[in-house]
């Protein structure tokens, strides 16, 4: 089977989607098939026009950019690859590169299939302009994505259900997955890895996410002042601007020396974080940044318990008390209670961590999945 999948970033860009279209592609390609990406060559660095990257044939595409990654619009589309195409998969109908690519392909006969994420997702957005602009966009990129796909696709319970309400739409669940290897790998030294980082607090709790205000990471210092100086929160994730100001709050509010940020890390190093943390925390603030949050999948894929806000997907995932404990955003008093804890009863977190590993599926799961929704449309 010849699939096509369509995104404004790829490979090198760093980012949850990126990697979930990289991981889905890849996979697809391990079980026997010829897997294409369309993207922009936004984020590419000096890399090629066309390559391929672990058996993926990659097209980047002239494009335009007005500010937002979802505001990509293709000057040109590679036509030739889609001549013989057997599916064409977009990732997301936010972006307008996604919709506008697939609507390309979909005129030179190609079945479309499109992941709808963060639907009606940023009316809670703090920016005053996006609250007011973006869910006309959102709504207009919704409606024509919905006349192209053949199949809907959702990787989150709350798309499923506001496709269903507002716009009378039956979608597919297909949820985002983690490797292998976070499965398979030995369970980590903490003692080392917090030598290896000279983290000196016995306990820590780990952010893994773009250190930007919509992640929350300055929730996370704050609620430092509340657990005690034994307790610490480390930092992994790509600098996104906002950095700066949570090292200068945690220095005004004097919790600076239980603050560690590693910046971008490799995956070894990201499960021995996980391996050695107390816990997960997701603090974010805002619907649209927390569609299918893979770090959950890779915190439950390692057995560690996961604190997180009551936004977007999380709490159709995160069940309180099973698997985690849910906050309310904002609220650095109660996520430093439910730090307590876990940090307090480490045979809790254990079983919220083993209760969430069950909720979790491996990239092979997820190609197989795909591979019979692709061979579904194709009998259409």
């Amino acid at each position: 089977m010849k699939i096509i999948h369509v995104h404004h970033h790829y490979y090198p860009a760093i980012g949850g989607l990126e990697r979930v279209v990289q991981g889905l592609a890849e996979e697809l390609a391990r079980l026997g098939h010829e897997v294409h990406v369309v993207t922009s060559r936004f984020g590419a660095g000096n890399r090629p026009k066309e390559e391929v990257v672990n058996d993926i044939h990659v097209h980047r595409v002239k494009s335009l950019r007005l500010y937002y990654p979802d505001l990509t619009y293709p000057l040109e589309c590679p036509d030739k690859i889609f001549g013989d195409a057997d599916v064409v998969h977009g990732h997301s109908q936010n972006s307008l590169f996604v919709v506008k690519i697939v609507e390309r392909a979909k005129r030179l006969g190609v079945k479309a299939l499109i992941h709808f994420m963060a639907v009606d997702a940023f009316k809670d957005h703090p920016n005053l302009f996006i609250r007011f602009l973006a869910p006309h966009y959102g709504r207009a990129n919704i409606k024509r994505a919905l006349e192209i796909a053949d199949l809907p696709l959702v990787r989150s319970i709350r798309d499923l259900e506001i496709l269903r309400k507002r716009y009378g739409v039956e979608a597919m669940y297909l949820p985002d997955a983690v490797p292998d290897y976070y499965f398979t790998a030995e369970r980590s030294d903490p003692d080392k890895f917090k030598e290896k980082f000279e983290i000196k607090q016995e306990k820590f709790f780990l952010f893994i996410g773009r250190m930007h205000k919509l992640k929350g990471p300055q929730i996370l210092v704050r609620a430092l002042k509340y657990v005690g100086e034994d307790v610490a929160a480390v930092f992994i994730g790509p600098d996104d601007g906002y950095l700066r100001k949570t090292l200068s709050l945690a220095e005004r509010i004097g919790v600076k020396r239980r603050v560690y940020y590693l910046g971008y890390v490799d995956e070894r190093t990201k499960i021995e974080a996980l391996d050695s943390a107390t816990a997960l925390v997701l603090p974010s603030l805002a619907d649209h940044v927390e569609v299918y949050s893979i770090v959950i999948s890779e915190a439950w894929a390692r057995e560690r318990p996961v604190i997180a806000s009551r936004i977007g997907e999380i709490p159709y995932r995160v069940k309180q008390g099973i698997n985690g404990l849910l906050i309310n955003p904002l609220d650095s008093k109660r996520l430093a209670e439910a730090m307590l804890r876990l940090a307090n009863d480490e045979e809790l977190a254990k079983e919220m961590g083993r209760n969430g590993r069950k909720d979790v599926f491996s990239w092979r799961e997820i190609a197989e999945k795909s591979i019979q929704l692709y061979k579904q449309i194709l009998k259409r």
